[in-house]
């Protein structure tokens, strides 16, 4: 099989670094927003409250793991890819359409797919 890599030029991770900083940076602002919303004074959290500062911290840890991925992609010599795409030879395509002809009239499969060996008839 032919495998294609898609992978994303540095400097497009590079921007990603960037963005993913701003929204990290965001997400920090924006569980600081809701702790200054709520009253921690009290030991309490409304539900509404708990729901926004969870939400938060998975934003967050999003952004972080979004951002380590583009940090790898900019410095690394081997960058990781966006999309694997692999090809299907002619050969394996013929393999696939023998294994149509193998089946049984009621479709049940009575060989190997991987290396073409029927299969034993078993005693009932």
């Amino acid at each position: 099989m032919k495998k294609l890599e898609i992978k994303p030029g540095r400097s497009v991770s590079a921007i990603g670094i960037i963005m993913g900083i701003m929204v990290v940076v965001f997400g920090i602002a924006w569980i600081g927003m809701v702790l200054s919303l709520s009253r921690p004074w009290d030991n309490e959290f409304d539900p509404g409250v708990v729901f926004l500062l969870i939400f938060g911290v998975m934003f967050v840890i999003v952004a972080i793991v979004i951002t380590a991925f583009y940090v790898i992609n900019t410095f690394s010599k081997k960058r990781r890819s966006i999309v694997d795409i692999e090809e299907v030879t002619g050969e394996e395509i013929s393999a696939m359409a023998s294994t149509e002809d193998r089946a049984t009239p009621d479709g049940e499969i009575n060989f190997c797919p991987y290396c073409g060996k029927a299969f034993k008839a078993e005693k009932r």
